[in-house]
């Protein structure tokens, strides 16, 4: 095997720290030698992306799973086995969660607007979210608008709702964690 091929095989090794507040930022390549004893090892190939949390689907009481497109667009879906579904679920202090995409690696995030949409940068305010126990469901207020009450929600056709437009205890707001 000549060298061009031995590159192209190799598989990229990243070393991520333990500590879920710095797992992050202190990403970096080592081709697969470790050089801290308290750091894992999670190797990583052009399909599969960085794990850090529980991967889930967020289905509305009206049927919809939310999903985060390529370009950034958070729409929803009545399809089951669509893989935009596929969230997974970061916890970044008690009862705040960061929910990630898996297919698009785009984290769900709320604009000044309440407008849902995804978001590269995971350091971003707009990334965490508020899990809020109602009932058998979950409910999702943005952390960075919390004063203004808004949530994550789905209406009954299936669109986006805003988040001006949200209040607790609404049928829209109500989610369901079905582990994937």
């Amino acid at each position: 095997m000549d060298q061009e091929e031995e590159e192209t095989s190799q598989t990229t090794t990243y070393n991520v720290a333990a500590s879920k507040s710095h797992m992050l930022s202190n990403a970096h390549v080592s081709n697969g030698h470790s050089s801290q004893q308290n750091q894992k090892s999670v190797i990583i190939d052009s399909r599969v992306l960085k794990h850090y949390g529980r991967r889930m689907k967020l289905n509305c009481r009206h049927g919809y799973n939310i999903l985060i497109l390529q370009d950034g667009k958070v729409s929803s879906s009545d399809d089951d086995i669509d893989s935009h579904c596929v969230m997974e679920f970061t916890s970044m202090f008690p009862g705040h969660v960061r929910i990630r995409g898996v297919e698009a690696n785009l984290f769900l995030a709320m604009n000044k607007d309440g407008l849902l949409y995804g978001e590269a940068d995971p350091n971003n305010s707009s990334t965490i979210f508020i899990e809020q126990p109602e009932g058998p469901y979950s409910a999702y207020l943005s952390y960075k608008y919390q004063r203004k009450k808004w949530y994550v929600a789905i209406k009954k056709n299936g669109k986006i709702k805003l988040g001006p437009t949200t209040k607790r205890g609404q049928h829209a707001t109500h989610f369901l964690t079905i582990v994937v």
